[in-house]
């Protein structure tokens, strides 16, 4: 489905409906992430993806002391979304084919369930993220954010990373030449090298990982940082606003309570008249003093309320010129100025920026600020206030919900979200995908865990790395000289899953011939692995596959170190 037909499709559902979808998303997502993490660890679910994915909407009859309350129910409870309109919300997301609608007998009722489609999880993706940019770059994000890391430590004081030591940087940057270590617990620092590739990669870098703020050794114009440093402080300013006023009320509330409490003679009697006048007198200087209190709180929360009626809108005017400016490519720093030297009557105009996770929450947020009565929060029959409909009530100052500021300062928040550390100037202006023509990937490549394998068993050859298997064999069992000499270099079953999480890449390769199996349990004289102590080596066939494909893997998996090419031996007779 292309933007515009998901577009339409979103703003089709009204945001009660926007909202339940996209709880039933989350939580069908935290399953799917809870089956991949229990996988990886060897505990495997061999349950359909159709029973797993299968989520307790809500009971009917609605008896929550006998079977408790859902997750969603929960959630929806605590947003205000949770009422006798459920049953209908669902039916209209199932119409869209959104969701599928299913109940399961229970000794009270029936439980209603909900599932996620393909069609739904779509456009839930399609909503939540961003488009993926498929540029390929060198580095893995990790690897890129301490390259950056490494290139400001080197602009700072002392010059360098003080840190005592760095996988990413031992295994990622250092074989290729872009850092290098100062000694034991000394630190890292980045080489020329480094800083010449952060520069020549930096556009890719930034489509690729548009989330990572990477410096750009070049001084090419980018996201200025002052343009953040304004945006917060309008934020704090908003923030500390509102809610200082809220103390203030609920101070004021109190003092007024203390003022309003009556003297208690019969607590004194015994003690004579000249006490009882004592007290008397103290306590009415006290009621005073809480009236003074509770008038001087009172007389703030009105000042500040003015206040940050003011600032608010400045706030939420400015996050649109900021967004105007970044797709126009003027600058942000002078239009947020600009919203911030007056009070703002009426907000600037909403610029699309084409980026479908941003201008769908922002198009509808900034619809709200522009009804001329806005949603307000209801009050129900118990006295609970209940949010505005699709507002992200845990964002909203308490001051401002249910008040005319609530849609201007959702619509802000959304916005400096996204502007924030120059994310959307990185979107933005990423350098086009198709720059240069890509070429079709070579038949016979191994994928990136079978290949991730495939160079960890090569590395494990090399003469200055100790020789594992011969030294376990050695502790555990009985062998002589020559049949240690026998034993092959390579790794055992849990230095495969530290390589590589996938289960498949081991007989990748032993498949095609480019690994083989020995096992070593005929030198476990103590029976410590039982029958079967496996060990997985690199054959002549691996290493003649690596040597060929070198420069397609380089090319197609550049996010995998190959091992350095050894030099050829020099005859002895030159």
């Amino acid at each position: 489905m292309a933007y515009t037909g998901y577009a339409e499709l979103w703003k089709a559902l009204n945001p009660r409906q926007q909202f339940y979808l996209k709880t039933i998303f989350e939580e069908d997502q935290a399953r799917e992430a809870a089956q991949r993490a229990a996988g990886a660890a060897g505990n495997y679910d061999r349950r359909p993806a159709a029973e797993w994915r299968t989520i307790d909407a809500y009971h009917e009859p609605a008896v929550p002391d006998l079977v408790g309350r859902t997750a969603l129910q929960i959630r929806w409870r605590g947003a205000g979304h949770h009422d006798q309109g459920t049953g209908s919300t669902i039916k209209v997301l199932v119409s869209h084919k959104l969701i599928t609608l299913d109940h399961r007998a229970t000794p009270f009722g029936r439980m209603h369930q909900v599932t996620m489609t393909k069609h739904g999880r779509a456009l839930m993706r399609w909503v939540t993220k961003p488009r993926p940019c498929r540029t390929k770059v060198p580095l893995k994000e990790r690897a890129a954010e301490v390259l950056g890391q490494l290139y400001d430590a080197s602009k700072s004081r002392t010059g360098y990373l003080d840190w005592a030591r760095s996988p990413t940087i031992d295994k990622e940057l250092i074989p290729r030449g872009l850092a290098r270590s100062r000694g034991t617990y000394l630190g890292f620092e980045i080489t020329e090298e480094g800083v010449t590739h952060l520069a020549e990669h930096h556009a890719a870098y930034a489509a690729a990982y548009p989330k990572l703020n990477l410096p750009d050794p070049s001084g090419r114009k980018c996201w200025p940082k002052e343009a953040d440093r304004l945006l917060d402080w309008l934020r704090n300013e908003c923030w500390s606003l509102a809610h200082a006023s809220e103390r203030a009320e609920k101070r004021a509330q109190e003092e007024r309570a203390r003022a309003e409490e009556e003297f208690k003679e019969e607590f004194h009697r015994q003690e004579g008249e000249l006490a009882l006048a004592m007290y008397r007198e103290v306590f009415e200087l006290k009621r005073a003093h809480a009236k003074a209190l509770a008038d001087t709180f009172d007389g703030y929360r009105v000042k500040m309320r003015m206040v940050l009626a003011e600032r608010l809108p400045q706030y939420t005017a400015a996050t649109l010129a900021a967004v105007t400016a970044v797709v126009e490519g003027t600058d942000p720093v002078a239009a947020i100025r600009k919203q911030t030297a007056a009070a703002v009557s009426e907000l600037p105009a909403y610029t699309p920026t084409g980026v479908a996770a941003v201008d769908v929450e922002g198009e509808r947020l900034y619809a709200e600020c522009q009804r001329k009565r806005p949603r307000r929060a209801a009050t129900t029959r118990k006295g609970k206030a209940k949010a505005a409909a699709g507002l992200h009530t845990e964002a909203v100052p308490s001051p401002a919900r249910g008040t005319a500021l609530e849609q201007p300062w959702a619509l802000a928040v959304h916005l400096h979200r996204v502007l924030r550390n120059g994310y959307l100037y990185r979107l933005l202006n990423a350098p086009p995908e198709e720059e240069q023509p890509r070429r079709r990937r070579p038949a016979g490549l191994l994928d990136a865990p079978a290949l991730r394998l495939l160079v960890a068993l090569v590395a494990t050859e090399n003469p200055r790395r100790a020789h594992h298997s011969r030294i376990q064999v050695e502790r555990y069992g009985q062998a002589s000289e020559g049949e240690l000499a026998t034993i092959p270099r390579g790794l055992f079953s849990y230095e495969i899953k530290q390589v590589t999480r996938s289960t498949k890449a081991p007989g990748v390769l032993t498949d095609r011939g480019l690994a083989e199996y020995m096992n070593l349990a005929q030198f476990d004289a103590y029976s410590h692995y039982g029958d079967n102590w496996p060990l997985l080596h690199v054959t002549q066939a691996g290493r003649d596959h690596l040597a060929e494909y070198r420069e397609a893997y380089a090319e197609f998996h550049p996010d995998v170190v190959l091992p350095p090419v050894s030099a050829p031996a020099v005859p002895s007779g030159s």
